[in-house]
């Protein structure tokens, strides 16, 4: 008899495992499913488009962090998240970054809003050119960015894209979007900034500026903030 109860008690044990084991693999799938295979999460997405320094090892063996992005231009801090002023918290998933250019002294600032949802870009699209136009003066513009650094030969020289210029008092720079840059099937849109702390002439920053896009995620296919347009 006892040894019946021993052997119910372990096909018990056995299905409730079974049981914990399945929906453990279900919500890994869910999770993949949502994710897509492969891709980022969504805390390492919204620094995707955000200049970072490199690593190497001295001799000694311990890592040294370089902080230079682009000639002159360097990384101040760290890469912090959550939007910085002047710029509205139009995503959960922001972080900025502010670089610094040792010559000039001119302080640099990149932002990045990431999004899941196509719905959700075009409200934080709204809500952005809204706040830019109550503080600033907002223009449509054409950039041509050389070929990224990494591209294949058979890529074009030029990446010609669409921004939103926005010209502050606090500060200015250009705006751009970038749809799915990960995947055709894989939903994540972005809303990036490259700007210059204070009122600024942006052609006097241009190779700053074109520095730090170069050195982030490609922006080929970039458009401009539809509601600002």
């Amino acid at each position: 008899m006892r040894f019946l109860q021993n052997e119910r008690t372990s096909r018990v044990a056995l299905v409730l495992l079974l049981i914990a084991v399945g929906a453990f693999g279900a919500l890994l799938l869910l999770d993949l499913l949502t994710i897509g295979p492969g891709h980022p999460p969504p805390g390492a997405l919204q620094k995707w488009y955000i200049p970072r320094p490199g690593y190497g090892y001295a001799e000694n063996g311990s890592v040294v962090v370089n902080r230079t992005i682009d000639r002159d231009v360097i990384l101040i801090g760290d890469v912090e998240e959550g939007c910085p002023p002047p710029f509205p918290d139009c995503s959960p998933y922001c972080s900025h970054a502010v670089y610094l250019d040792t010559g000039s002294g001119d302080r640099y600032l990149v932002v990045n809003w990431y999004f899941d949802d196509d719905a959700d870009l075009a409200r934080a699209e709204g809500n952005l050119c809204s706040d830019l136009r109550s503080s600033g003066n907002v223009a449509s513009a054409g950039l041509i960015l050389p070929g990224e650094p990494d591209r294949s030969p058979d890529a074009p020289i030029v990446s010609p894209i669409t921004v939103t210029k926005y010209e502050s008092e606090t500060s200015s720079g250009y705006f751009g979007v970038v749809e799915k840059p990960l995947s055709p099937e894989h939903d994540d849109y972005f809303i990036v900034y490259y700007g210059v702390y204070g009122p600024a002439v942006l052609p006097d920053h241009a190779a700053a500026l074109e520095g730090l896009m170069l050195r982030s995620s490609s922006l080929r296919g970039a458009r401009s903030l539809a509601s600002c347009t």
